[in-house]
């Protein structure tokens, strides 16, 4: 996956600034500061990875997993079936 151009570092550099909070005693906000982000996002990562360890810490994509129909495929076939019958009958 490619990084955007907003994000700070990788994953490479998330793996060291958990490591300065779970495995070196540096605080949150001491760890985000020195990472260039905000103690939100270190705090999850440190999340993360306490979760799902190094894997934690990979890029993941921000498109939504599923999207909620709001018709059901039949209520759309019959609304294409009626606008295109209402568009028929107004061209004559």
């Amino acid at each position: 996956m490619k990084l955007h151009a907003n994000a700070p570092f990788g994953p490479k550099g998330r793996l060291t600034m958990v490591r300065r909070v779970t495995e070196q005693g540096w605080s949150l906000t001491e760890a985000a500061e020195a990472a260039g982000v905000s103690e939100r996002t270190c705090s999850k990562w440190v999340g993360r990875y306490r979760a799902e360890g190094e894997a934690g810490l990979e890029d993941r994509s921000s498109a939504p997993r599923s999207q909620e129909r709001t018709l059901a495929p039949a209520m759309i076939r019959s609304k294409a079936r009626s606008v295109s019958g209402s568009r028929s009958a107004k061209c004559k």
